[in-house]
């Protein structure tokens, strides 16, 4: 789902976009923080939490994200480690060419990591923001692959994994009342209710809709970094 009412990005991107609030559904944001806080343990790159998508759009930070996972796949292996080389951020230049390069060779990488391509998106998902869902089930399969490699993975693929339940239906169980839900689906919805806490969400309110904790999350991401904030942007 594209951006609302939000027009495409002219080039160049800029330093700071729509908050993560405003920019996809609700029930997605726990996934982004998660994937956020992940790429930021595997890089060692800050991730500003509202502005997720802003950080992601050049392609820099999946770029660094995919030749540290290939590493350590490569490491594991036994296999030697080749770098996928791709325009850094100072290098971009004013228009959108080279940040479109950098997605493209982060999508076509996903796909020979093992991605199912049903699940990778185009470039122009994420550089123009077509459609930011797409964009995120990319990020998502990758964690995925990575769970299935034994490398280091976010917690949402944990739940998945545990409860056998994908992040939808995990995020689902918050919608359903305790007299509806099976014993198995109340340890879900309290492991989700968890997360969201986790990642500095704040407590859920179980009994209400996501829509409800709205205002409460645009709140709580002002100023939440994932890694230390740095004294000026990169």
């Amino acid at each position: 789902m594209s951006l609302l009412g939000i027009p495409p990005p002219e080039p160049p991107i800029p330093e700071r976009g729509p908050l993560l609030t405003s920019s996809i559904e609700l029930r997605y944001v726990p996934l982004c923080l998660d994937l956020a806080r992940w790429m930021e343990e595997i890089t060692g790159i800050p991730i500003e939490a509202a502005q997720f998508w802003t950080r992601l759009q050049n392609g820099c930070t999946l770029c660094e994200l995919m030749n540290k996972l290939q590493q350590i796949h490569s490491s594991q292996a036994k296999e030697p480690f080749k770098y996928n080389g791709f325009t850094l951020k100072k290098d971009l230049g004013p228009q959108l060419f080279y940040c479109r390069l950098n997605v493209e060779t982060f999508v076509r990488w996903a796909k020979n990591f093992g991605c199912d391509k049903e699940l990778l998106c185009e470039v122009g998902d994420l550089v123009e923001r077509k459609d930011l869902e797409r964009a995120l089930s990319c990020i998502h399969a990758v964690a995925r692959c990575a769970a299935e490699l034994k490398i280091e993975y976010p917690k949402v693929v944990r739940l998945e994994v545990k409860y056998h339940m994908s992040y939808n239906q995990n995020g689902g169980t918050i919608r359903g009342r305790p007299s509806n839900l099976s014993p198995h689906e109340i340890n879900v919805k309290n492991c989700f209710a968890e997360l969201c806490e986790d990642l500095g969400l704040g407590q859920l309110e179980q009994s209400k809709s996501l829509s409800a904790s709205k205002a409460q999350w645009k709140g709580r991401l002002d100023g939440l970094w994932y890694g230390e904030k740095p004294s000026s942007e990169d």
